[in-house]
């Protein structure tokens, strides 16, 4: 059965041996962030902080930071993670509205509403504040549609958060979109600790007005349920722990925000004119339970799920001019500006690979800094196959090409302040009169050593 809570995953995760709980009390100031770092490092378990300083709400953190618990979120085997969210991503199921949703059991709204009850953290030293990383921010439009993604929030006051939408983002169009029309505000809701399949699904890039909400349901195969704020238009996960009811005035009140520590391993810089905006209300769960990522050097949690939905969205954009596209995959390493495309062999015609590597430019907004297009022999989560095709398969005069200053990423510290730079696209497929032939068993011996594995005494 799909888990329709945080709380529900929880009890599967500790049920597998994938939850440690602290009972001691953690400090959320650089404390919890150093331990979410070390369980990162050695792939440890998703962690409960039970008594977190300064509030009386536990801290879930390292929810999804290996392949297994991301499978298990989807309830599917952990060698068909690409496969099942592939399938299932593709057969939406649009959220249905309910009337009384656990998220407003407890409803404080005007002056009760105060962030400094819930365990903000800073995550890293360097960070300039207390940030919200778990925010599933979702804003609507009545052309656009809707967007559902996690962008970063620092703590400015009580009731008052920094937002960081820019160009790349379509948070930021809709932003946009409201002050074309001379609307005077811009509503914003922020959830809290929601089921896994909202969490993946956040991290999915359709094209903008799609509901990720929709997509959420397709991977858990059963719609989620939505129900409307208090204070603001617009719909939000009615099992989510905690839910901001917030409201960006046009233009935005503006203040500094940053540094702070980001995906891609590297501390951004403070930004002088940062969009605010106020939270009119704050509901929740009677006992809520807090979602803090960390997040910093690569790989961490944010990433493994990115390795997934940005492969399926890359996927999806060049299977229909590539049919021999079998799958792709962002290593974590590679933190969401590197992708490795598998395709059939047999359909590898002369020059067709070269032309798909530049198509990439278009998917993604351009995002990808490194493409890597490999034969189906290679498993593209392995780096190791990855890297061994690549030394083997390549001859870099041929193979390799480079597209200088293009769009990308400016959270790249490679890359200028407009994040342009160059960008590297590698050919490791078998070309005509290549002479390797793969030293290994065939499939039948394989198969009859797999059957026959407890056997020898292997577990």
């Amino acid at each position: 059965m799909p888990f329709d809570n945080l709380s529900d995953f929880l009890k599967c995760l500790e049920k597998e041996g994938e939850l440690h709980r602290v009972s001691v009390e953690v400090d959320p100031k650089h404390e919890l962030g150093a331990i979410c770092r070390k369980l990162n490092v050695t792939k440890g378990p998703a962690v409960l902080f039970e008594k977190v300083k300064g509030s009386k709400i536990p801290v879930i953190g390292q929810l999804l930071a290996t392949n297994r618990r991301i499978a298990l979120a989807l309830e599917c085997e952990e060698e068909k993670l690409f496969e099942d969210s592939l399938k299932r991503s593709a057969k939406t199921i649009p959220p249905r509205l309910v009337k009384n949703a656990p998220c407003q059991e407890v409803v404080k709204t005007g002056k009760s509403v105060d962030l400094n009850e819930l365990p903000i953290v800073t995550n890293n030293p360097d960070d300039g504040g207390r940030y919200i990383t778990a925010g599933h921010v979702i804003v609507k439009d009545k052309e656009l549609g809707y967007n559902l993604a996690i962008y970063r929030m620092m703590y400015r006051s009580k009731n008052e958060v920094y937002l960081r939408f820019i160009p790349s983002h379509h948070g930021w169009a809709f932003l946009k979109k409201a002050e074309e029309r001379g609307a005077k505000a811009l509503p914003v809701a922020v959830a809290i600790g929601v089921d896994p399949s909202i969490y993946i699904a956040s991290q999915f890039e359709p094209k903008i007005g799609a509901n990720e909400m929709d997509i959420a349901g397709g991977l858990r195969n059963k719609a989620i349920d939505v129900v409307s704020c208090k204070t603001i238009d617009c719909e939000v996960p009615a099992h989510a722990e905690i839910i901001l009811e917030c409201e960006m005035k046009l233009p935005p009140s503006r203040g500094t925000e940053g540094p702070f520590g980001e995906f891609c391993g590297y501390t951004t810089d403070q930004v002088e004119n940062e969009s605010s905006m106020t939270v009119k209300a704050i509901t929740h769960k009677k006992n809520p339970i807090y979602h803090n990522i960390w997040l910093g050097k690569p790989p961490h949690e944010h990433l493994y799920i990115n390795a997934i939905s940005y492969g399926v969205q890359a996927y999806y954009d060049l299977k229909v001019r590539y049919p021999a596209v079998k799958a792709a995959y962002a290593p974590p390493a590679g933190v969401s500006i590197k992708l490795v495309i598998q395709i059939n062999s047999k359909m590898n015609t002369p020059g067709m690979v070269k032309n798909l590597l530049a198509a990439t430019m278009w998917t993604r907004g351009a995002m990808w800094k490194e493409v890597i297009v490999v034969d189906d022999d290679i498993d593209i989560t392995n780096n190791e196959e990855v890297d061994w095709a690549v030394v083997t398969r390549v001859q870099p005069a041929r193979d390799i090409f480079i597209l200088p200053g293009g769009q990308g990423s400016r959270l790249d510290p490679s890359s200028d302040e407009f994040g342009v730079t160059d960008k590297l696209f590698i050919d490791a497929t078998r070309k005509r009169g290549f002479r390797g032939k793969v030293a290994e068993p065939n499939r039948a011996m394989m198969d009859k050593i797999e059957s026959r594995w407890a056997k020898y005494g292997f577990k």
